[in-house]
Parts: C-alpha cells; sequence; structure tokens
C-alpha cells in the first residue's frame, strides 16, 4: 500500500452540507437535490459542521506527531447523539454543548438525525454512501426498552444482548462493522474488558467516482516535497478540465465532483509554501473560511491541470482525552456520570469508557472509497471491594443525626490489653 509522507490534501467530503449553488462543474452546474431540508435539518447540519471542523483542528493538535490522519466527524457525532439518549443531568448537557446542539430538543435531534441520514444516503444515486448504527449489551445488564426503542426509532439501530464474556462476542461485532464497512474497518474492538457493558456503534461507508475521472495512463512519478525539505516520489494522477477554482492570499482550493455533483472533495493548501500544514489547520480551516472560500468557487471557462497524488491510508485514535478537552468530563467520569436513562445497575454505575474511532480511504483514478466507525463503549463501576480488617484499625460510635462522637478508639491488636 502507497501513502503519502505528508498529505497537503485534506479532504472535506461535505458538498451536501455545504452546498450553496457554486459552481462545481460547468457541465452540470446546481445540480438540484431530491428535496429540499427543513429548517430543523438544516439547523442539525450545521451544528453537525461546526463540530466537525472543530474536531478536526482538535483531532490534527491533539495527534501532531502523526503525518497523516483521516477522520469521519459524521460518525463520531452520529455516535454520540445515540449515547445522548441515556445521558442525564449536566452529564446529558455536557454532549449536548460538545456536539453543538444546545439549542435543539432531544426529539428534534433524534428525528433530524434520522431524516439527515437517510438523506445522504439517497441524495445522489451515482454515489454509495451507508450508515448503520448498533447497540449491543450485556446480556447481564437490564438495559431499558425505552433507550433501546429510541435507537431503533431514531438512528435504525440494531439492538442485541450478547454474552460479554464469551470471546466470540468479539467476533461477532467486528462481524458487523466490517459488513457495514464493505469490508474496510475490520475490527472495532479487540477485546471486552470486565467493566465493559455496552457498545454503541456506528458505521460509515462511502464510495463515489468521479464526475470525471483520471486517466490512468497518465498517472506518472512525481515528487511531492515534504515539509522538512525533503521530497518523496508518489503515483500522480493528472487531468486537465474546467474545474471550479479559489486562489487567494489565504488558500489554494479546487472542487472536484463525484457522481451528480452532489458530492465532491474539496482539496484545500496555504497558498505561503512555507506554511506548515498543522497551522493552516489550526488558523484557517474553519466553517467560516471555508464557507468564504466556497462561495469563491468559480470555473473560468478555461482548462485547469489537476495533478492529485493516489493514496491509502488507515487512521485509528481513542477520542477520550480529545472529548474531554472539549468538554465532556462528566460523561468519562466514573462516579458522577449520569447514564441512568440506559440502565441502574444496582450499587453500580455507568460511564463513557473509551470512544474509539477507525478510519480507511483510497483515492485513485476511478474515485474514493471511505469507511469509518465509531465506538462508544460503556463501562460499570466495579462492585464495592470486600473489606477485610486484617490490620491496625480506627473506630468510632457516633449518633449520626447531630454528629456527635460518642466514642473513638483505635486497635492495633485485637488479642492484646
Amino acid at each position: 500500500m502507497r501513502t503519502l509522507t505528508l498529505i497537503t490534501i485534506f479532504l472535506i467530503l461535505a458538498g451536501l452540507l455545504s452546498c450553496n449553488g457554486n459552481i462545481v462543474d460547468p457541465d452540470d452546474t446546481d445540480p438540484d437535490p431530491p428535496r429540499e431540508l427543513s429548517e430543523s435539518e438544516k439547523a442539525i447540519a450545521s451544528s453537525d459542521a461546526t463540530f466537525s471542523y472543530r474536531i478536526f483542528r482538535e483531532t490534527v493538535s491533539y495527534d501532531n506527531t502523526a503525518d497523516n490522519l483521516f477522520i469521519s466527524p459524521l460518525s463520531i457525532s452520529m455516535a454520540l447523539a445515540m449515547v445522548l439518549n441515556g445521558a442525564e443531568g449536566e452529564t446529558h448537557n455536557q454532549i449536548k454543548e460538545t456536539l453543538g446542539l444546545s439549542g435543539l430538543s432531544e426529539d428534534e435531534i433524534n428525528q433530524n438525525f434520522l431524516s439527515l441520514m437517510n438523506y445522504l444516503m439517497s441524495v445522489d444515486s451515482k454515489v454509495a454512501v451507508k450508515i448503520a448504527n448498533s447497540v449491543w449489551y450485556d446480556e447481564q445488564l437490564e438495559v431499558k426498552q425505552e433507550f433501546l426503542s429510541r435507537l431503533q426509532e431514531s438512528f435504525n439501530a440494531r439492538g442485541e444482548a450478547l454474552n460479554f464474556s464469551d470471546p466470540a462476542s468479539v467476533n461477532v461485532i467486528n462481524s458487523w462493522v466490517s459488513e457495514n464497512t464493505n469490508g474496510r474497518i475490520e475490527t472495532i474492538i479487540d477485546e471486552i474488558s470486565d467493566e465493559m457493558v455496552m457498545f454503541l456503534i456506528n458505521a460509515l461507508y462511502f464510495k463515489g467516482d468521479w464526475l470525471r475521472q483520471f486517466d490512468a495512463e497518465d498517472t506518472r512519478d512525481a515528487d511531492f516535497y515534504l515539509e522538512d525539505g525533503s521530497k518523496t516520489t508518489v503515483d500522480m494522477m493528472n487531468q486537465s478540465g474546467d474545474f471550479a477554482t479559489y486562489f487567494s492570499e489565504d488558500v489554494q482550493m479546487i472542487e472536484l465532483p463525484y457522481g451528480d455533483s452532489l458530492y465532491s472533495m474539496s482539496v484545500l493548501m496555504p497558498t505561503d509554501f512555507e506554511k506548515p500544514i498543522d497551522d493552516f489547520v489550526e488558523e484557517s480551516v474553519n466553517p467560516e473560511n471555508v464557507s468564504q472560500w466556497r462561495e469563491g468557487l468559480r470555473s473560468s471557462g478555461r482548462e485547469v491541470m489537476v495533478s492529485l497524488p493516489k493514496f491509502e491510508l488507515e487512521y485509528e485514535l481513542s477520542y477520550n482525552d480529545i472529548l474531554r478537552s472539549m468538554g465532556m468530563m462528566l460523561p468519562f467520569s466514573e462516579s458522577e456520570a449520569d447514564f441512568s436513562e440506559i440502565a441502574e445497575p444496582a450499587g453500580q454505575n455507568l460511564f463513557i469508557s473509551e470512544v474509539k474511532h477507525k478510519t480507511f480511504v483510497a483515492v485513485d483514478e476511478e474515485g474514493t472509497e471511505a469507511a469509518a466507525a465509531t465506538s462508544v463503549g460503556i463501562g460499570v463501576t466495579s462492585m464495592p471491594p470486600a473489606l477485610e480488617v486484617n490490620r491496625p484499625f480506627v473506630f468510632i460510635i457516633h449518633e449520626r443525626t447531630s454528629g456527635v462522637n460518642l466514642f473513638m478508639g483505635k486497635v492495633k491488636n485485637p488479642n492484646g490489653d
């Protein structure tokens, strides 16, 4: 598998969510979507777009030693939106605020995620998009039926009880993920630890052929220049066409459409050749700038030479620390998280143990194939350990209401005087 040592191309597969009627292809301008989004759907799409840029910047900053990374903000947000249905109080509020959904009720969030999910899967018949959700739980956990019903109704989530102590349960979950990512994400969990009682999983698959495909005969070895001043050889695809581009003192941008142009790849590079790509992401890749740049996309009517590296990469990251930094502190707290809408195990407490994200992407002459899976693992606090008083101890006899201590003592040797 050939991968790039540094990718100066960041993929934003969001032509749908930011569709603004600009020219993306001169042969098929301003394609009509199958229907208009409702105002509430637009609100959740806008919130999800804002979340996507934020979590992308946070990921680039957090995993700053990685040459290449690729994430699916939609997969992460949908998995967390499912978890939201089981949260209460401040735990619920922190997840909601992190997702940028504070202005919407839970019912609105659920209904609009469902309609938006169906919209994404049907908007372009020439592009394959599959979104699947599931919830897997230990058969010993008495999950509330209302919680499972909400996930089934609002996220089409498959719900199934498994014996988490049986190693075969790992294969069942991973097989579902592999099936729903067309085999591109083969595993999302390696084992089920003793504390884990539930996994809420989103799987996302995308397969789109370029509206104008590259000719494999035009692919050549070419230099790709790295930030340290060195260079590497890549398979560079080439074609000429009347593509929509935007150039400013900050960015060089081109839009490469798929299918019927409702999905597209935005390719962005800093105009300043010396600017590190991480700095560009941190300072410039945000909803306001990208929206402005897309508004400036124009087809000049002249042939544009496009050279794009072929690449394939896989990426994996635990999002616990990133989500904490974004405001989700309580959901990860073993003692303070409130997921009582999922279940109320006697003497124990549910909390988010791990948010795991895995992706795959391949870009070649024909188009792009991408997949992602996000798993939110729900853990349960351990039962209080047995207390064996087998060493020196203190004891106090007190009245509970007043707090008065009637007697206090210490014992170093129960057999002594």
